[in-house]
């Protein structure tokens, strides 16, 4: 079995720092507002329906279910992003735990959504079965990755960039790919194993929002564990680089908009039914 004891600490550790939690929550508002709709639009989130927001973050998946008048109950492992969701969400109940091992009961839930969180697993098959389990029979589950390697966005300037310019002896502990469930394949496959039907991907143009072209460098550094610890073990002159490479990026092909930029930043949203 492979030894994921490295990969597990950086994420706990990474997402208990309370800069990292609230530059994620900063940094990436806009695209999580966006994908937030379609997560709850995939579940037909509604007055009769029971979610649970697994890896809830900052509570932006949650504050879009309680809206359209959810029951809600979110699930995350860092205590600094609990603190953020409980203040910004007060009608939706949060509690610290382990997606891999919930507490739940067996068809708990009517519906789960997971917004950008799966890539946080250390074993995506096991969290999805867990998932399914306490998830009734029929209900939908949601989930959202970012496009990585090879997009046309930020997620693939950066790892352009990072290979180009970047100290190739800077690695990051092993763990799954945060991209892979982007692939079709790849997320009909993962999905069916862990109990679901009907997988579909549903592409979503979200974007990040910019104030100077700088800041997109700042938004991985300062609000992505793994990104944070990949360019924070850069030597400062490639440091610098990656940021300019980046910023050359926002400037050439981002998007003026209220004095800043929008910088698209691809995502997909995967849905299916508990069988």
């Amino acid at each position: 079995m492979t030894d994921l004891n490295d990969f597990e600490k950086m994420e706990r550790e990474g997402w208990a720092n309370p800069a990292i939690a609230k530059g994620y929550a900063d940094g990436f508002d806009r695209a999580t507002l966006v994908v937030a709709q379609r997560l709850s639009d995939a579940v037909s989130a509604g007055p009769k329906s029971t979610v649970l927001d697994l890896c809830s973050g900052h509570g932006v998946v949650a504050a879009e279910l309680t809206s359209r008048g959810a029951t809600v109950t979110g699930l995350d492992f860092s205590a600094a992003m609990i603190s953020l969701a409980q203040a910004a969400v007060p009608d939706a109940s949060f509690i610290q735990g382990d997606a891999m091992s919930m507490d739940f009961a067996d068809k708990s839930f009517d519906a789960v959504t997971i917004g950008f969180g799966v890539p946080h697993f250390p074993d995506p098959e096991r969290g999805l079965a867990e998932a399914a389990r306490v998830l009734r029979p029929g209900g939908h589950i949601a989930f959202s990755i970012w496009r990585g390697k090879g997009s046309d966005g930020a997620f693939g300037w950066l790892f352009d960039a990072v290979g180009r310019l970047g100290d190739p002896s800077v690695t990051l502990p092993f763990g799954p790919d945060a991209h892979m469930l982007a692939d079709r394949a790849a997320a009909e496959t993962k999905v069916t194993k862990a109990g679901f039907a009907e997988v579909q991907l549903i592409e979503v143009p979200s974007e990040l929002h910019v104030q100077q072209p700088e800041d997109l460098f700042d938004a991985f550094d300062q609000g992505a564990v793994r990104a944070a610890s990949l360019l924070g073990a850069q030597p400062v002159l490639k440091r610098d680089a990656i940021r300019s490479d980046l910023a050359a990026r926002t400037r050439s092909q981002g998007i003026k908009h209220n004095g800043g930029f929008l910088v698209p930043a691809p995502s997909v949203i995967v849905s299916a039914v508990r069988r």
